[in-house]
């Protein structure tokens, strides 16, 4: 088992970096809101026959308190979080982005520790700290962009608070994942996070503009397959990570998503590869296999 939630992981890394790319390539066609809300729904459509074929029961047996921290993990991590995500991606850009989504990790291993007595030793801590250098060694080394004040600090203030509510909804939850079906508890998680746009989106001033992206249009060519791979199966194999292994490892193993995103934009989108962007990759792929290695 703990095999498979290490792939899982390292898996979900990678699929939401190639999403990233995609997303990337797509423009800025859509706005935070409108862009979350297309891909829950997306990926709730693809859930709903996920489960049927997969004889997995919509509404098991479950006790209300299951419901109700499934639920408000939902809201946290895909309501709020991915929302704060794409507002801070669209005010920073991928490179000040990427040192804000350092904190994810540092957070995941302080709050499994604090809150679930988790602990992946002196060669986890070590891992993680190689795939935060690595990180920093290449966000560092990129050409600082050109944004406004006000642009930098709102980004940073929405990106601080996506990541600890993304920690907070996993944390949460890790516990119940030992007994739930990965599938229902996606379910679960993305009906509320859904239900909680839809309730924005209601009284929000541009419901109009944000529910137009729902009209077919030659952004879906992107934007569909980019929220089929970063939401459908990134969110499958993220919460199967967490299930079949430590959080503080699953959470090192995400983090390479960060070092997936840059090889895959010099690839696709043509960006140049440097020094510093391959000894990051280096130390992060060594710092992941020294983390894997240490439970």
């Amino acid at each position: 088992m703990q095999v498979i939630g290490i792939l899982c992981a390292t898996a979900a890394a990678f699929f939401w970096s190639a999403a990233v790319v995609m997303f990337k390539k797509s423009g800025e066609i859509f706005s935070p809101m409108a862009l979350n809300l297309f891909k829950g729904v997306v990926t709730l459509l693809l859930l709903v026959p996920t489960l049927w074929f997969a004889g997995v029961p919509f509404f098991p047996v479950r006790s209300a308190c299951d419901w109700v921290m499934f639920c408000i993990s939902g809201i946290l991590g895909i309501t709020l979080a991915d929302t704060f995500f794409f507002m801070a991606l669209k005010r920073l850009g991928a490179s000040l982005w990427a040192v804000v989504d350092c904190l994810y990790l540092p957070l995941i291993i302080f709050a499994s520790a604090l809150f679930l007595n988790e602990s992946i030793g002196i060669r986890g801590i070590s891992g993680a700290l190689l795939v935060i250098a690595a990180i920093a060694v290449d966000s560092y080394s990129r050409t600082a962009l050109m944004i406004s004040r006000r642009d930098f600090i709102h980004g940073v203030c929405f990106g601080v608070l996506a990541v600890v509510l993304i920690a907070a909804s996993v944390v949460m939850v890790k516990p119940l994942l030992q007994q739930t079906h990965v599938l229902w508890a996606s379910f679960v998680r993305l009906l509320a996070g859904v239900a909680g746009l839809l309730a924005i989106t209601l009284i929000h001033s541009d419901r109009r503009l944000i529910l137009r992206a729902f009209l077919p249009s030659s952004a879906w060519k992107i934007v569909l397959p980019a929220s089929i791979v970063g939401n459908y199966l990134a969110m499958i194999a993220w919460l199967a990570g967490f299930k079949y292994t430590l959080v503080a490892l699953a959470a090192v193993l995400n983090q390479l998503a960060t070092i997936f995103t840059f090889v895959l934009a010099a690839i696709f989108l043509k960006e140049p590869v440097t020094l510093p962007r391959l000894i990051a990759i280096v130390l992060a792929v060594s710092g992941a296999l020294l983390a894997a290695t240490a439970v």
